[in-house]
């Protein structure tokens, strides 16, 4: 190889790193744009008007990197369901070793369903009822939640990869609290029962499913 090949090869490398960097960095600012679009307005408010415009970019590059708003929110819900996983197993990790029992990995995954980002998903999934294009893009969303889920269960506690109670208890446990998360927008637990509801999952939770600190049956 002549010294002149391996000294543009550094070069071309640099060059081609940097251009991913704008990509990732672009579609980023599109979907951070479309999030909050959606918390603020809702799936049927929203338009890719308003998203160029908070994103202060053009039409030109949203349709470049998304060419049918279906595509734009399904890869908004995409990164939302990335960012749900990755923090629900963070907040875990972050107790100290003897609270990381099943009962408080229960407890965490409803940071699932709290603040915006739970608001923004769920304009998707009802938005995706009526409308067609959407359904076909996120039709596998629940599925993949629920075994992104259980996959940060089992590496925190590989124990209950064989349970055959494990999976249908965190398929449950999520239905559960995505119900209570609905119903905690209309009424805001004004009594305080579903957080004694919490706790029952919980403690069902530590009592079925092995772990450190939590009973096994």
């Amino acid at each position: 190889m002549s010294p002149v090949s391996t000294a543009e090869k550094p070069v071309a490398s640099r060059s081609r790193q940097t251009q991913a960097e704008r990509v990732a960095a672009m579609r980023t600012r599109l979907l951070d744009a479309t999030l909050e679009c959606l918390v603020e307005n809702g799936y049927s408010q929203m338009s890719t008007n308003d998203v160029v415009r908070r994103a202060g970019v053009s039409r030109g590059a949203l349709a470049h990197y998304f060419p049918t708003k279906a595509e734009l929110v399904a890869a908004a819900g995409e990164r939302l369901i990335g960012e749900r996983v990755a923090e629900f197993e963070a907040s875990f990790l972050a107790l100290p070793p003897e609270r990381r029992t099943v009962a408080e990995a229960l407890d965490a995954l409803w940071s699932y369903y709290e603040g915006p980002t739970f608001a923004a998903l769920l304009e998707l999934i009802v938005a995706s009822r009526t409308d067609a294009e959407l359904r076909a893009v996120l039709s596998d969303g629940p599925e993949r939640i629920t075994a992104a889920c259980f996959a940060v269960f089992v590496k925190l506690f590989p124990q209950i990869a064989g349970n055959p109670a494990a999976d249908q208890l965190l398929r449950a446990t999520l239905a559960t609290l995505a119900g209570l998360a609905l119903q905690t927008i209309v009424d805001g637990d004004s009594h305080g029962r579903h957080a004694a509801l919490r706790e029952t999952i919980k403690m069902l939770g530590a009592a079925i499913l092995p772990g450190p600190g939590a009973g096994a049956t």
